[in-house]
């Protein structure tokens, strides 16, 4: 038989644990990954959190660099058309049971005034980003789409387009997209 100092120091032993166990686990919430924090790249600035769906496809803007008057990648130089390139970070996930595919040129950039720009294709291959995303299940992907605009467009947002599907996976009619604010 255990002294009766020795029941009671292991009994507050298991308590405290099971309490700072309990303390670990996330709480009243469910449990969430703990991801680390990078440095943002040259000329980039940090976006507010914002999350927005179109059908079951998240989508984030995570960084924005904007004035790039030059795109440098490993095989060549591409200049602006137009007056500067606009890098957008983005995050997608695929809140969908199966693969999903994200058409990247179809993402506008919109500017102060409505107008809107498509992604440009040859900064796009410059900086090797792809134009076409496939998600598995449940997957997230992080990528830039690159845009060239005039010198003193003034960027209001993102409207992005993730071709929402019904149960069956067939492509919903007349998507119109959701707007992302970059400010």
């Amino acid at each position: 038989m255990r002294p009766p100092a020795r029941t009671a120091l292991a009994t507050l032993a298991f308590l405290g644990f099971a309490v700072a166990a309990a303390g670990c686990s996330g709480g009243d919430g469910p449990e969430t990954y703990r991801l680390p924090e990078r440095p943002v790249r040259d000329n980039e600035r940090a976006l507010p959190y914002r999350e927005v769906r179109d059908g079951q496809v998240m989508f984030a803007a995570l960084g924005l660099s904007s004035g790039l008057t030059t795109i440098t990648g490993s095989h060549a130089d591409l200049p602006s058309r137009l007056g500067g390139f606009v890098r957008v970070r983005m995050l997608a996930e695929n809140g969908y049971a199966t693969f999903h595919k994200v058409n990247l040129d179809r993402q506008l950039l919109v500017v102060a005034g409505g107008r809107t720009f498509t992604p440009d294709v040859n900064a796009m291959r410059v900086k090797r980003q792809p134009t076409e995303i496939e998600l598995g299940s449940h997957d997230r992907m992080e990528f830039d789409l690159m845009y060239d605009v005039p010198k003193d467009a003034r960027i209001r947002a993102l409207r992005l387009y993730a071709a929402p599907t019904d149960g069956l996976g067939i492509e919903l009619p007349n998507d119109p997209g959701v707007e992302l604010p970059l400010g």
